[in-house]
């Protein structure tokens, strides 16, 4: 599987602080942005950025007279934005159509081998993802990242010259870092799959 690009760029989060980056604290900077990515992912299960994927499914039965097809998939990558190629047990078809997350399957025998013995394999090529990142989920990553920049310690306040600072820290008291609060979950929330068809294998 190819390696998803940051869901926010360092170029990104300097704008945003108002600041620019050494070489160094550009590759902390970096860093961060990509763990806080993986944890967005994580968190709504979703790749989010723009990508094409070919991933394995196992059909399953609808009720002909009500989505007038035989069988289908739901594609777990949101949103779809195109789908390339269908095979059915590696043989490709067009006999298909798409209705947003669910590829219909217009024909299919069930009483009768293969599909008697093992519900079929459906593999499809298909794109998805936005282009550009929502920015909700640019700002949630940004901020992850900058609450170890500007806190990496975790404190809750620090002296400085004479001067106190406070530090936002969640009432519980744990120290977030990269991880999400709940207030950013709640955020992701409408972007979360909690549903759906099983990659059985994915290239």
């Amino acid at each position: 599987m190819a390696v998803l690009p940051s869901l926010a760029t360092v170029a990104d989060l300097a704008t945003l602080l108002g600041r620019t980056f050494t070489p160094e604290q550009d590759l902390q900077a970096q860093a961060l942005l990509d763990q806080a990515s993986a944890v967005v992912r994580s968190y709504v299960r979703q790749d989010i950025s723009r990508a094409t994927s070919t991933d394995t499914f196992t059909m399953r039965r609808v009720d002909p007279v009500l989505h007038r097809c035989a069988g289908a998939v739901t594609l777990p990558q949101r949103p779809v934005v195109d789908i390339d190629t269908v095979l059915i047990d590696g043989t490709e078809t067009q006999d298909w159509w798409q209705d947003g997350n669910d590829l219909l399957l217009r024909s299919w025998t069930w009483d009768r081998p293969p599909a008697a013995h093992r519900p079929p394999q459906v593999t499809v090529t298909y794109t998805h993802g936005w282009d550009p990142v929502p920015a909700d989920i640019q700002a949630i990553v940004m901020q992850a990242a900058n609450r170890v920049i500007v806190n990496p310690s975790g404190i809750r306040s620090e002296t400085v010259g004479g001067e106190s600072v406070t530090y936002l820290i969640p009432a519980a008291g744990e120290y977030l870092g990269v991880l999400l609060s709940r207030t950013e979950q709640k955020v992701l929330d409408r972007y979360r799959r909690t549903a759906g068809s099983v990659a059985l294998r994915s290239r």
